[in-house]
């Protein structure tokens, strides 16, 4: 979409995702295996979604379809927001329960007005264990869902499905960004708002003030990675939030210069997959 607007996307993996070892994959399998015991099942990030299916395929004879069934007939809310929410519908598994603001504070507002964590029911957020680097210091988002959702008398904990840790830095990318080759800079989650944050103040001149050199516009897909941009103390310059592709391709659309010599050129952030540990 991007590229029929007339910009030209540059792709940079700023966070890679991981899958766990084998070995620590039992607490997400006893979790599918006993869904029905919970009142709820949280997500609140697409790496987590993906882990969540996979692993649920797989023990259901590598059938999807089966998984669905089985999560559908379990009698837990399926809850999700933002990217988690999409991409669960891409995998044939929608969520009962999106809110309508896509944050945690948002998910667990909805879950505690349906009355979903009151008097000790047992709910679980499946997590992507982000590495400290990310968080800066910061409580990850799964966390703060937890704590809210025990605060409200819910029997809740976190269960980890992958990991996301940061890569290191693209020479190529941010000689772009200082060198006023770069449009718009676009970021799709907290981590990855939180891992160019440290590129930036790592690459001197790539940074001003939370402001992007040569006017630079940084778009933030969808509220989590919104906040997690004013979080790292990076400006936003869009003011559209949407986490889908047709509200990004907007939001960018909205905010790109008007050029008749150049092609909008647009960096966006993103994470690697790894498929498997080597």
């Amino acid at each position: 979409e991007l590229i029929s607007a007339g910009a030209r996307p540059v792709w940079w993996p700023l966070v890679e995702a991981v899958p766990l070892p084998e070995s620590e994959l039992g607490p997400l399998d006893d979790l599918i295996m006993r869904m029905p015991e919970y009142c709820a099942v949280a997500l609140l990030s697409r790496h987590a979604a993906d882990a969540f299916v996979e692993r649920g395929a797989r023990i259901s004879d590598g059938d999807s379809e089966l998984f669905a069934a089985m999560v559908a007939a379990s009698g837990a809310q399926l809850a999700a927001c933002g990217g988690a929410a999409a991409r669960l519908r891409e995998l044939g598994l929608a969520p009962s329960l999106v809110p309508l603001v896509s944050t945690a504070d948002g998910l667990a507002a909805a879950i505690c007005h349906l009355g979903l964590a009151a008097g000790g029911r047992r709910l679980r957020v499946v997590c992507s264990r982000v590495d400290e680097a990310l968080l800066r210091g910061k409580e990850a988002e799964e966390e703060a869902l937890v704590a809210a959702l025990l605060a409200a008398g819910a029997d809740a904990d976190a269960v980890d499905a992958c990991a996301i840790r940061p890569l290191l830095a693209s020479g190529h990318e941010l000689s772009l960004l200082r060198e006023g080759g770069l449009d718009a800079v676009c970021v799709g989650s907290a981590e990855e708002a939180n891992a160019l944050a440290a590129a930036l103040e790592a690459a001197e001149g790539a940074v001003s003030n939370g402001a992007l050199p040569h006017g630079t516009r940084l778009v933030a897909a969808g509220a989590a990675a919104r906040e997690g941009c004013a979080a790292a103390g990076l400006q936003v310059r869009s003011r559209r939030i949407s986490s889908n592709l047709g509200g990004v391709s907007i939001s960018l659309g909205g905010c790109l210069p008007r050029s008749a010599n150049r092609d909008q050129r647009v960096l966006v952030g993103g994470a690697r997959l790894v498929d498997h540990l080597g």
